[in-house]
């Protein structure tokens, strides 16, 4: 039905042609009449040719060949002009080639061209000394050619359109597919690394130190708990297909993230000026990036004696740097996703961001403009 509406052009056009060819009869016979009347089935084919071609490439043909035949055989005047066929003809033939070159696979495209060429050859001895001008089959060719250019670059076109759609959508799934990787390894990953540490260390500490090792279940618990609540918000994001909720206390939330760092045992010393009308996006993003950069802190930085986190307010931009003195530089170029998701993070919002070994340890710096791409 959509694509009904879309021919009312079309359907305007030859309406007006078949009015304007009664009107040019009158007065006329019942012969005259029935020939006129042979022509409307071809009209009505241009309109459907787009969805059956085939058909309406049949039934087109039929119409002709009526109308040839009933006129011939009574002497009926079809106007014609640079084609054996009338001119109400000669538009919905035109029409019929454009959709059916268009839409129909490239034989049965060819094949309903080459009917309709036969049908107009017969219409042209067959009409020829009752036209209102002489039948012409070079105006024919260039007309049927004509109509086959334009059904080919609507061809054309429509397929440079598919591909750019087809393209569309793949970087659309990619780029959800990658949010979707970033948001678990920056959250889901941050919880889970907290409780490895942890019992990690109350595994190497639970001979000698029981009581050590069952300080250390709360946090575990904690982290899987705050893990659960990730992975549930994630997931309720997917089915709802709503973007999940930027964080809208972005100071209380890096408070959280340095306080269960510091519960692993891991010195972390803040430092922040943030103000408070800092946009939700550019929020979220730090946290993620101070999440993960203590993550792979917490993982690589190899007898560090603490972790600093500055969080600074300049003029357009807010400045994240994350440094601490541990070894194990190689390990963090070499290993996951961490920094190619953070860069990732970065360069949506139009920010820079650096990563890698400095004097006596390691520094990830990032800045974010306010408003998020430049």
């Amino acid at each position: 039905m959509d694509g009904l509406r879309r021919q009312w052009p079309v359907a305007l056009g030859l309406t007006a042609l078949l009015v304007v060819q009664f009107a040019w009869l009158l007065p006329f016979t019942g012969l005259e009449f029935v020939t006129w009347l042979a022509t409307v089935p071809t009209c009505a084919a241009a309109l459907v040719a787009f969805r059956w071609p085939v058909v309406a490439t049949a039934v087109a043909a039929g119409s002709v060949l009526t109308t040839t035949v009933v006129g011939a055989s009574g002497g009926v005047r079809l106007d014609a002009v640079l084609s054996p066929l009338s001119v109400v003809e000669t538009v919905a033939c035109c029409a019929l080639v454009v959709a059916v070159v268009r839409f129909a696979t490239p034989r049965a495209a060819a094949g309903c061209v080459a009917v309709l060429m036969a049908v107009a050859a017969i219409a042209a001895v067959a009409r020829d000394g009752y036209s209102f001008v002489d039948t012409n089959i070079v105006g024919s060719l260039l007309i049927g050619s004509l109509a086959v250019g334009a059904g080919w670059f609507l061809r054309t076109r429509d397929a440079e359109r598919a591909v750019r759609m087809a393209s569309a959508v793949a970087d659309a799934q990619r780029e959800e597919r990658m949010a979707l990787a970033r948001e678990l390894h920056d959250v889901v990953a941050h919880h889970l690394t907290g409780m490895l540490v942890q019992a990690q260390a109350a595994w190497e500490v639970s001979d000698d130190d029981p009581r050590a090792a069952h300080r250390l279940l709360p946090g575990i618990v904690t982290g899987g708990t705050e893990a659960m609540g990730a992975m549930r918000t994630l997931v309720g994001t997917l089915r709802q297909g709503d973007a999940e909720t930027a964080t809208t206390d972005l100071e209380a939330d890096v408070l959280a993230a340095v306080d269960r760092v510091r519960q692993t045992g891991t010195p972390v010393r803040l430092r922040y000026d943030l103000p408070a009308d800092l946009p939700p996006e550019v929020g979220r993003s730090l946290l993620r990036l101070v999440q993960e950069a203590l993550t792979n802190a917490r993982r690589h930085a190899v007898a560090a004696t603490g972790v600093d986190v500055e969080l600074t307010l300049g003029p357009d931009v807010v400045r994240l740097v994350v440094s601490d003195d541990g070894e194990g530089g190689a390990a963090r170029r070499e290993g996951g996703y961490g920094l190619v998701g953070m860069r990732e993070r970065v360069g949506l919002l139009g920010g820079r961001f650096t990563a890698g070994p400095v004097a006596g340890g390691w520094r990830v710096s990032a800045e974010l403009p306010w408003a998020g791409r430049r």
